[in-house]
């Protein structure tokens, strides 16, 4: 094995879990297996009674088998089996953990806004307010960053959630109906980096200004109070049939064709029913 394919098998193990000594056994067991645990001590240059030790948490991990005379030869696990059992422990302490913090209340005050630091943070916000919206996803995003929000779009979008994007050049995404802004190269020109602003159901939004490349944050913010979000879906709203409506009257189109249109996108202003109840409830319950 190559030092380079060596410390990157090492690195990969050290991923899942296992020790940097553990990894080395391991990693050198596959090529040059069977060994006694002195050989491989020599071999990987480890001191003998810690290989010794590692050894014997590779056996407990089922990573190793050891013929059990008195040469004790180590015998790797093939690494696709070794995986597999991984896996599926993985799995199963995962559905413990989901059983278990299931029957726990999360706390908390959402109606805050709270930032966020990272681009990571950004998008794992973003993709988990698509996957929970219930109506209606309204969003002004700059190219680099519709390319990656696409899979998590046209999934919801195929739960029959109405998604409106204002997009900033020529965009294809199955069922999101995409409303081109007039000043797109204007405002490209202007800005260096990578807005986004979506808003979720009336109740949740999140803004963000990333680097061009969409890796680093110059600011974010994600809020969950559906007192601040129906007002920012409104606004929302109104810019993107404002966005139509341009389009239209420079297209020369008939009153018919614009009275058309306004009642069709009207229904949008009206369809963040998440927030909505949140807030009449809330409201309700102050009489």
């Amino acid at each position: 094995m190559s030092q380079q394919r060596y410390k990157e098998s090492i690195k990969s193990l050290n991923e899942l879990g296992f020790t940097e000594l553990e990894a080395a056994v391991y990693s050198y067991l596959v090529e040059n297996s069977p060994a006694t645990p002195y050989r491989v001590a020599q071999d990987i240059g480890r001191p003998v009674a810690n290989t010794y030790k590692a050894v014997e948490a590779l056996y407990q991990k089922g990573a190793l088998l050891i013929d059990e005379t008195k040469s004790r030869l180590c015998q790797a696990v093939p690494p696709d089996e070794l995986l597999s059992k991984l896996k599926q422990s993985y799995l199963n302490r995962h559905q413990n953990a989901v059983e278990a913090l299931s029957q726990l209340k999360p706390s908390g005050d959402h109606e805050k806004i709270f930032s966020l630091a990272t681009a990571e943070q950004v998008f794992d916000r973003c993709q988990r307010l698509i996957e929970q919206a219930e109506t209606i996803i309204l969003i002004d995003a700059f190219p680099g960053v519709v390319e990656i929000l696409t899979p998590w779009l046209e999934e919801a979008a195929r739960r029959k959630i109405t998604i409106v994007l204002l997009a900033y050049e020529p965009t294809n995404i199955t069922g999101v109906e995409v409303v081109a802004f007039q000043y797109a190269e204007r405002m490209l020109r202007r800005w260096r980096g990578q807005w986004l602003i979506i808003v979720v159901d009336g109740a949740e939004y999140l803004f963000a200004y990333l680097s061009d490349d969409g890796t680093s944050v110059y600011n974010a913010i994600w809020c969950g109070s559906a007192f601040l979000a129906l007002p920012q879906h409104c606004n929302l709203a109104l810019a993107l049939r404002a966005s139509i409506l341009e389009e239209l009257l420079n297209k020369g189109v008939s009153r018919k064709k614009i009275q058309q249109e306004l009642k069709r996108t009207e229904e949008w202003l009206v369809m963040g029913n998440r927030g909505y109840d949140k807030l009449a409830v809330e409201f309700s319950t102050q009489d």
